[in-house]
């Protein structure tokens, strides 16, 4: 159902909540950032103590687009009103008679501003909200779980915000927070997840990706625009690096084994960079794997992280249509295997080590444009290899 509001669209506002009230300027100006790449017009911004509200010329849109900035908790689409008790109340019972019908509600409201006290306005918005909803069959609730329908009120200390639609936002910390980089290696599903982990963190990535063929790459740079637009950034560096460059012949190890042997060499050996990712899980791999994984990179002076080690979900994220193999499936990793592939680890390490090495990763400068199915860059990419 599409809620048409007859109220003027200049009091509809997108009120955003950072995950911490500490990153709230941080989230703000990616906001901004992101609204300008997408050709949103910002009429104002007000900062409230726990989140700010910004009046846009296409608010609806807008919401969609803000909702995936890394660092938002979520965002409240909300009619704005002055701060008293008259005006605030009069806005709950405008948008509670369109919104409910025939339904349980319950009024919550957050205050912010010490002159006003939540369960006051919360008791005579909703005797009042029931006299105007006696022909819809609509009740109150006594809590908010019970309700199948909650307006939520923000009192700040400039305005107060009646919500009536929530979007979830994506978390973590706001972008490149921490001011320090991260060398990830992308080759499959969770090592994508991966890096949307380290980018909530706080992380600015450093990416390799490592591809056999054009089909793998082409899905991989499509599920990596999906998470790229969730930062607020004009140019990125790709580097790329073909698989079959290590290993002209493929070895009678399983595939799977190979590459997570491959990726550890490369993070502890390659990068200049000390903190490095490694897409490793306790479901997926075995825990002399990953002890494995540590040890050697941290003989070699790196940090290893392991964002998504105690993850359940071995789905992950929905970026799986992009794959053939829908369902990450258990790695055949026995120790027994970790001799037979010793005489390739120390070919593909000196390999590792060489200029020659380094000469065969293509590095890319992208430049994101405004969202779309199929941004430029990955076609460019495409049809250079």
């Amino acid at each position: 159902m599409v809620l048409k509001m007859s109220r003027d669209t200049k009091d509809l506002a997108i009120l955003v909540f950072p995950t911490f009230p500490s990153i709230i300027n941080d989230v703000k100006l990616s906001t901004i950032k992101k609204l300008k790449e997408n050709e949103i017009i910002i009429n104002k911004i007000i900062q409230e103590k726990y989140f700010f509200s910004m009046y846009l010329n296409k608010p609806i849109k807008a919401s969609n687009i803000i909702s995936s900035v890394v660092g938002i908790k979520k965002i409240e689409i909300a009619f704005s009103s002055s701060n008293n008790i008259k005006s605030i109340i009069s806005t709950i019972i405008k948008i509670g008679q369109k919104i409910i019908v025939n339904e349980k509600f319950f009024i919550r409201v957050i205050s912010e501003n010490p002159n006003f006290l939540p369960r006051d306005i919360e008791f005579i918005a909703t005797g009042l909200l029931v006299e105007r909803l006696a022909n819809k069959q609509s009740r109150p609730s006594t809590n908010e779980e019970m309700a199948s329908k909650v307006i939520r009120v923000y009192i700040g200390n400039v305005n107060s915000y009646v919500s009536w639609k929530s979007l979830i936002g994506i978390g973590g910390n706001s972008y490149g927070k921490i001011k320090k980089k991260a060398f990830i290696i992308i080759h499959n599903q969770i090592s994508l997840f991966s890096l949307k982990k380290i980018i909530q963190m706080g992380f600015f990535p450093e990416i390799l990706i490592l591809y056999w063929d054009y089909m793998e790459l082409k899905n991989i740079l499509l599920s990596l625009h999906q998470i790229l637009n969730n930062i607020s950034l004009r140019k990125l560096k790709l580097k790329l690096l073909q698989s079959s460059l290590l290993m002209p012949e493929r070895s009678n190890l399983p595939t799977d084994f190979l590459l997570n042997f491959l990726i550890i060499d490369i993070c502890a050996y390659f990068t200049n960079l000390i903190d490095v990712v490694l897409p490793f899980n306790l479901i997926l791999h075995p825990t002399w794997l990953i002890d494995y994984s540590i040890n050697s990179c941290i003989k070699n002076g790196k940090i290893p992280w392991m964002p998504n080690l105690f993850e359940e979900d071995a789905i992950f994220i929905p970026l799986r249509q992009n794959f053939d193999n829908n369902i990450q499936e258990v790695p055949d990793f026995t120790r027994s295997k970790l001799n037979k592939y010793i005489d390739v680890r120390n070919k593909i390490q000196l390999q590792i080590k060489s200029e020659t090495f380094k000469k065969n990763i293509k590095v890319f400068s992208l430049q994101k444009g405004l969202l779309n199915v199929r941004p430029n860059y990955i076609d460019n990419i495409l049809n250079s290899i």
